[in-house]
């Protein structure tokens, strides 16, 4: 039998979440944070930490407790929503911008390491399959 899709994926997401958590950790920031970030830059119509938690599949608790963090480092900002006032839209600082940015430039360098035994047209090839898997488990 051959070795499963499913654990050389796993293995995979292992060896990225140590390279990247050793990365991110000079910044100050943990995985889920830097995700957070970018999630929240990529979608700039100002989330809440409900659609976060959904989005990400995080109690609520739990991500209550990394936007607590992401606060008290100055990354982010709560606004009230124009509409409902009860409703806490998160957008990031000029400074979540700035480690956003590094934390990117840090991540490019872990990709180019993790994917440098494969071509550039493999790599487009990889990206293409895994989105097509992430898509199909979408219910």
């Amino acid at each position: 039998m051959s070795v499963r899709t499913v654990y050389l994926i796993k293995r995979i997401e292992t060896e990225v979440t140590v390279h990247m958590n050793k990365v991110l950790s000079e910044f100050g920031i943990t995985l889920s944070q830097f995700i957070v970030l970018n999630f929240v830059n990529d979608n700039q119509s100002d989330l809440s930490s409900a659609q976060l938690s959904r989005r990400f599949k995080m109690t609520p608790q739990s991500m209550n407790e990394t936007i607590s963090m992401l606060l008290k480092k100055e990354l982010i900002i709560k606004n009230a929503d124009e509409v409902n006032k009860r409703i806490l839209r998160i957008s990031l600082t000029e400074k979540g911008i700035g480690v956003l940015n590094d934390c990117n430039f840090a991540i490019d360098e872990v990709e180019q390491k993790l994917f440098s035994s494969i071509s550039t047209s493999e790599l487009d090839t990889l990206r293409l399959l895994v989105g097509k898997v992430i898509n199909s488990t979408k219910l």
